[in-house]
């Protein structure tokens, strides 16, 4: 899986808390969902910018996978892994969705 994050307006300390949080909790989870040789196959973009005129996180995320473009975005007053875990969840929703049409034809 190729894997890029965007980041803006985000300190230092925040980048690595969510990239470490990414892989360590979210990389295997999209994992299980993506199998069958799409994992390898896949391309996931995290864009994530802290807009100072509304204090907000905005968070944009991006998975294709066998040419399927899933995308989800949301914004968090407060926390920017809230923000990004309700994009993820939004995003394993998609791909369920498309597995279990896959599985019933």
């Amino acid at each position: 899986m190729r894997i890029r994050f965007c980041l803006q307006n985000i300190n230092k300390a925040d980048k690595e808390a969510l990239e470490n949080y990414f892989y360590d909790k979210k990389m295997a989870r999209l994992k299980k969902l993506l199998q069958h040789g799409n994992f390898e196959l896949a391309k996931f973009v995290l864009n994530a910018k802290y807009q100072l005129h509304r204090k907000i996180f905005l968070v944009r995320l991006g998975l294709k996978v066998a040419r399927k473009d899933f995308t989800s975005e949301e914004k968090a007053y407060y926390n920017l892994t809230e923000a990004f875990d309700l994009a993820f969840d939004d995003m394993i929703i998609q791909l369920r969705k498309l597995e279990s049409r896959i599985h019933n034809t």
